[in-house]
């Protein structure tokens, strides 16, 4: 298995998409009817709405490869009035999940955080995404707060907070 690191492509919107698609499925269907999950992957993640994430400076991704295709995905956002980087998505495929592959996306984050002098980066996790939840404090996640999201009809609690970036660093190695 060769793994690769980099940022995003534009070539690379579909097999995000997809991976979206699968990953999405398969951690939130458990608590988000698949209509829901789908509409909203179709509202707010469609194509179109992808490749427009590429002309926001404010916004850098970063893609995972297994073998030459898209396996994890990772999208930054800068938010220059709160001064904050957030790690808006954070997805890897079930199959490669465990391997290590989110921990570097984790990495590229942290570093990009640092070329804004910042020394946290900031996420939000749903509530009962109970994996990821203690995947993410396990990394050392401190919660802010709960709030509401909506994804599609349903309501879900979603917490806000952050990670170190020397915590981050300790947990991973750089492989880029």
């Amino acid at each position: 298995m060769r793994i690769s690191y980099r940022r995003w492509e534009l070539k690379d919107v579909e097999s995000i998409r997809q991976l979206l698609h699968d990953t999405w499925l398969d951690t939130y269907a458990e608590f988000i009817p698949c209509d829901d999950i789908l509409e909203y992957l179709e509202g707010y993640y469609n194509e179109d709405v992808l490749r427009s994430f590429f002309a926001d400076q404010n916004i850098v991704g970063f893609v995972a490869e297994v073998d030459g295709a898209v396996a994890g995905y990772e999208k930054t956002f800068f938010d220059r009035k709160e001064n904050k980087l957030y790690v808006q998505q954070l997805y890897v495929l079930p199959r490669y999940q465990g391997s290590g592959l989110g921990k570097q996306l984790m990495a590229f984050a942290a570093d990009h955080a640092q070329t804004y002098d910042l020394d946290c980066v900031w996420l939000g996790v749903m509530v009962n995404n109970t994996a990821a939840l203690l995947w993410y404090q396990n990394m050392g996640y401190q919660i802010i707060e709960k709030t509401p999201f909506k994804l599609g009809k349903t309501m879900v609690d979603h917490y806000i907070g952050y990670v170190p970036v020397s915590e981050i660093f300790q947990l991973c190695e750089k492989k880029y």
